[in-house]
């Protein structure tokens, strides 16, 4: 075969050749659509088979799927069943397409959920058990406990990836989930829908502890990481990340279950753990860390909280992860308590730069993020002190969105520290005040972000975006994004994160000046790069004058004279 396509190569003209070149191919494939790489499978033999692969690679429903095998109609009720029952020749057929399946996404709840009629069809008449050998991640959403048994028809030793929905009718001494465990052993991330906010989980929890020895990631809804589930999941050996999602898709569990966060962890305790992200109260989470076997070598800490809790002790949490927890390069500390009782800030519940001081004596820290309901408590001077401590930062979210916007400490001058501090930059998220009576002089002295992707302003003030967008446009690269608006609304379920409508009515009124901020931004960056292009080739042009007048005034045996004017 080899052979064959090297003569085929050299026949072609060099400009064609590129065309046979299959990781190419494969790579030019990934960023077309579906229409497209049918088109391609029509081009000629060698360009159908990698063109198939694009387009079977990921697999969203079953339908066309199953088609395949033969033609699928719709019964009664709604109901889709095969019109023929599959035969050994269509499975031969099908297994040219299945190879190629990488991912497969299911949903019940979708326009296709009736299925199980085909199904089981499918495994009645199935001449291998791997119907899709090369299956690599499987995305089942159900809510009942055999449409969870029917994706045991697609599990198998190479599988790595898989999400399932814990539907209520599975109780812990079900031995489904260890079913589904055996059949897929070697799986490194499992994610799990759990529609019951009251569902018990240490049972299942168990079950995965004993059977899947090479777990590297899990997934639950908020509120799911309880004290005992932790205590259990702290025996994994090769697990590295465990992560809670605010996707109210997944379920969300009770927070009373979190409400005392107090797991005692034994000597040897996640040795391999790098990422966590847990829900709980600030203090309880201070005295984890400071336990015994505590899981002090990770890099990477999200705390979410929605209890009330003050400076202080936001700072001796900080103090005690600058002490115990070494290795963190990434903290997010999310503080979603969003009571506010009167129209200015209580000055002794705003966070401030004596708050975050202990970030000072993390080393390695690159990444952090604060959420809080108040502006934070800080001056320009503090600003810059902070940005020369940490010029490592990739990545600072210094509470950009409070939901109390009448009391901004900061302007438009709090950006200059960090273009002149933090050269790795990518995403600044700051709450200031920007407006045109205090916009900073063009001539102020800073350097250009020359990293900045994103600049989140959140909920700030704005009231000239003119002069805004001209001030921004002095030191910002024509790649970065602004981003503003607030994302309270999108973290945890629909009651907690619920605003009011005054808050709501208040923080909309900043989104219409920052848009047109953004929407000025990107064409006087242009002409700033435009202007400082023709001011470069001005300089360049009067230095070689300067060069070529000195050759000039050496070779007549004058002496040089530093102008460019010849007398």
């Amino acid at each position: 075969m080899a052979d064959v396509l090297d003569s085929t190569e050299e026949s072609l003209p060099v400009a064609s050749r590129i065309f046979h070149i299959p990781e190419l191919l494969h790579l030019m494939f990934s960023f077309l659509d579906k229409k497209s790489n049918v088109s391609n499978a029509c081009v000629c033999k060698f360009w159908s088979d990698i063109a198939l692969d694009a387009i079977w690679r990921d697999v969203d429903g079953l339908i066309q799927l199953l088609s395949i095998l033969k033609p699928i109609s719709v019964g009664m009720h709604g109901a889709y069943q095969f019109e023929n029952m599959p035969g050994v020749s269509d499975w031969t057929r099908f297994r040219k397409y299945a190879r190629r399946v990488r991912r497969l996404r299911f949903d019940f709840d979708s326009a296709e959920g009736g299925v199980e009629t085909a199904l089981d069809d499918v495994a009645m008449t199935r001449t291998s058990f791997e119907i899709l050998p090369n299956l690599h991640e499987l995305v089942w959403i159900c809510s009942g406990w055999r449409d969870l048994q029917r994706c045991l028809l697609f599990l198998h030793g190479r599988l790595k990836h898989l999400t399932l929905s814990i539907c209520p009718d599975l109780e812990e001494s079900d031995p489904l989930l260890t079913d589904i465990c055996a059949r897929a052993p070697n799986l490194e991330s499992l994610k799990l829908y759990v529609q019951e906010p009251d569902m018990q989980m240490s049972g299942h929890i168990e079950v995965i502890l004993q059977n899947l020895h090479y777990l590297r990631k899990i997934i639950l809804p908020e509120f799911h990481f309880t004290s005992e589930v932790i205590q259990q999941l702290s025996r994994m050996p090769n697990l590295g990340v465990i992560e809670f999602q605010y996707d109210l898709e997944m379920g969300a569990g009770d927070p009373r279950n979190v409400e005392r966060f107090v797991p005692v962890l034994a000597y040897g305790a996640f040795p391999a753990l790098y990422d966590l992200s847990l829900t709980a109260r600030i203090d309880d989470l201070e005295r984890f860390f400071q336990s015994p076997f505590a899981p002090t070598n990770i890099t990477t800490l999200y705390v979410n909280s929605y209890a009330k809790h003050s400076p202080a002790e936001v700072r001796s949490f900080l103090l005690t992860l600058s002490q115990e927890c070494k290795y963190l390069s990434r903290l997010h500390v999310i503080l979603l308590e969003k009571e506010i009782r009167r129209a200015t800030c209580i000055e002794d519940e705003q966070l401030s730069f004596c708050t975050l001081e202990p970030l000072f004596s993390i080393p390695n820290l690159v990444w952090f993020e604060v959420i809080h309901k108040y502006p934070l408590r800080i001056t320009q001077d503090e600003i810059e002190e902070l940005a020369s401590r940490l010029p490592s930062l990739e990545t600072l979210e210094l509470n950009p969105e409070p939901l109390l916007t009448r009391k901004p400490a900061l302007d438009l001058e709090a950006l200059l520290p960090f273009a002149n501090h933090c050269p790795k930059l990518r995403c600044l998220g700051l709450f200031m005040h920007a407006t045109g009576s205090r916009v900073p002089s063009a001539r102020a002295s800073f350097k250009l972000f020359r990293t900045l992707q994103i600049l989140n302003v959140g909920t700030s003030r704005i009231d000239c975006p003119k002069a805004v967008a001209a001030f921004l446009s002095l030191f910002f690269p024509p790649w970065c994004r602004l981003q503003f608006g607030i994302t309270w609304t999108g973290r945890s379920t629909t009651e907690r994160n619920s605003l009011s409508l005054r808050t709501l009515v208040e923080l909309s009124q900043t989104v219409d000046p920052w848009r047109e901020v953004s929407t000025l931004l990107p064409a006087l960056i242009q002409v700033r790069r435009e202007e400082w292009e023709r001011t470069r080739a001005l300089k360049e042009e009067v230095e070689d004058l300067r060069i070529r007048t000195r050759l000039f005034q050496d070779t007549a045996g004058r002496p040089p004279r530093d102008s460019c004017v010849v007398s």
